[in-house]
């Protein structure tokens, strides 16, 4: 699925980014934090809602992953 791949890249590059900053004693802005957060936790909601075969649900939290999806690639400059 294209938003798994975005999410995964996303999280890679979060990733990175919050070691870079750990090495100079900061930490990723709280807004990002919660941001990604909440991305994985409505993809992992459409991925229960699939397997209980909840079309709907499974909708509605695919757009909410995709809305955080963009404020986390606009954040990375994507």
């Amino acid at each position: 699925m294209l938003l798994d791949t975005r999410a995964n890249s996303i999280k890679g590059s979060l990733q990175t980014l919050q070691q870079q900053q750990a090495k100079s004693g900061l930490n990723l802005r709280g807004d990002i934090v919660t941001s990604q957060q909440r991305m994985e936790a409505y993809l992992n909601e459409a991925e229960t809602a699939a397997k209980s075969g909840d079309p709907v649900a499974m909708k509605k939290y695919l757009a909410s992953a995709e809305r955080e999806i963009e404020k986390l690639e606009k954040f990375l400059g994507r």
